[in-house]
């Protein structure tokens, strides 16, 4: 992405770059099983560090990339909003062969969150917090006023019924679909994969801001603060959110836990509970906070930083390319109707790597006769609405780095 004066903000192609690797690694490590003692350390080794925190840090980014098309959007005085929707669309169509045939579902959750981001980037900084915070803690509440207005309207007991027949048959759906896509025929594949998308999105997840918008309103607000592009002047809040990032994620791994109190009026036994584990703002994967800030902060004190990263940064700058080959290799890789293959968690560990490394050697080569990947072409030509430069032009410089001012 770019900045307002159109220079490009290569620090977050470095932590595109580094949520990916760390995608890579932790869908290795979910396909991967048995293994010694050494195994067995590393998948407790991806279970603390590495699950959620990319994957939100990846959402995160996803919403800076956004906050900076709001940004260039003002001084341009053009019309905004067509070139907005028809990019959200191109999105949706990669999202949906991702999810559909493929079986990975986080692009199709973004163009759809993606669309209500026009409608809070003007709001003030304070609006947008207060919009963060509901977000955030979307899913607590729909809980609890779920279970509040059927236990008055229905009892106590017909909602607990309610609520154990609904997790029983939601079990048994994905159980049997599950057991479906194990098929070695691709179109079972594909069919049960097709079945699955109404159900998925037509639960709490997805219906709700949880999650995707939760993550890209951090990072409208991490660009509207100055945090991506003027990391130097703010250093102690960058600080202050990887402290805070630690914290949520010891606290979400290790705190108490509230034993469930027998007989116990159901909504009073939500509420504490929920209060108990934060209301939805205290997560685990606030520890991507902490990655963020250390590279941010690392980059503001040294700009030199950008070159020894720059093995992310390539990847980073074709990050939708490289999470669409990233969720075909490993479907082609692990799927029975392709490859089927068996890995140990070390072996999955040398596999994520070695594929990432080969991510990384693609992106390099593309992009010194290309100015965006092979997917950011398409998308960035759907957007505008017509074909964008295929090469580089003779002679073109490269967009100058911003890291501070």
């Amino acid at each position: 992405m770019e900045s307002r004066a159109g220079s490009r903000l290569h620090v977050l192609d470095v932590l595109r770059g580094i949520a990916l690797l760390g995608m890579f690694l932790v869908h290795f490590s979910y396909y991967s099983s048995g293994g010694d003692w050494l195994g067995k350390a590393y998948e407790r080794l991806v279970a603390l560090f590495f699950e959620e925190r990319f994957w939100a840090m990846f959402g995160i980014l996803f919403g800076v990339g956004f906050a900076i098309q709001f940004r260039r959007a003002d001084p341009e005085g053009s019309a905004f909003l067509p070139k907005y929707l028809r990019r959200m669309a191109m999105l949706a169509v990669f999202g949906f062969i991702a999810h559909g045939v493929f079986g990975y579902n986080v692009l199709l959750g973004y163009a759809a969150w993606g669309l209500l981001l026009p409608i809070v980037r003007k709001w003030s900084t304070t609006m947008l917090v207060c919009a963060l915070v509901l977000s955030a803690t979307s899913g607590n509440l729909y809980f609890l006023a779920r279970a509040s207005y059927s236990v008055a309207v229905r009892g106590e007991d017909a909602t607990r019924a309610e609520l154990t027949r609904i997790g029983a048959e939601n079990r048994a759906f994905m159980n049997a679909n599950e057991a479906t896509q194990q098929s070695t025929d691709f179109r079972v594949v594909l069919a049960a994969r097709l079945q699955l998308m109404p159900w998925f999105y037509s639960q709490w997840y997805s219906f709700l801001p949880v999650n995707n918008f939760t993550l890209f309103l951090l990072g409208v607000l991490g660009l509207r603060l100055g945090l991506f592009d003027q990391p130097a002047r703010h250093r102690r809040l960058i600080a202050g959110l990887m402290v805070f990032g630690v914290a949520s994620w010891v606290f979400a791994t290790w705190g108490p836990q509230r034993a469930a109190v027998e007989g116990a009026p159901l909504v009073r036994e939500m509420l504490l509970s929920q209060l108990t584990s934060g209301f939805g703002l205290i997560r685990g994967m606030w520890l991507a906070f902490t990655y963020i800030g250390v590279i941010l902060l690392l980059v503001a004190n040294d700009p030199a930083w950008l070159g020894r990263f720059a093995v992310f940064g390539w990847p980073g700058r074709t990050a939708l390319t490289s999470y669409m080959s990233q969720v075909v290799m490993l479907d082609l890789t692990f799927a029975k109707y392709a490859l089927g293959a068996v890995v140990t968690p070390m072996g999955g560990l040398a596999a994520g790597v070695l594929l990432f490394l080969a991510n990384v050697a693609f992106s390099r080569w593309w992009l010194r006769s290309h100015p965006y990947g092979p997917l950011e072409w398409l998308w960035r030509s759907a957007t505008y609405a017509r074909w964008q430069p295929w090469h580089i032009a003779s002679g073109a410089s490269p967009p100058r780095t911003v890291v501070t001012e």
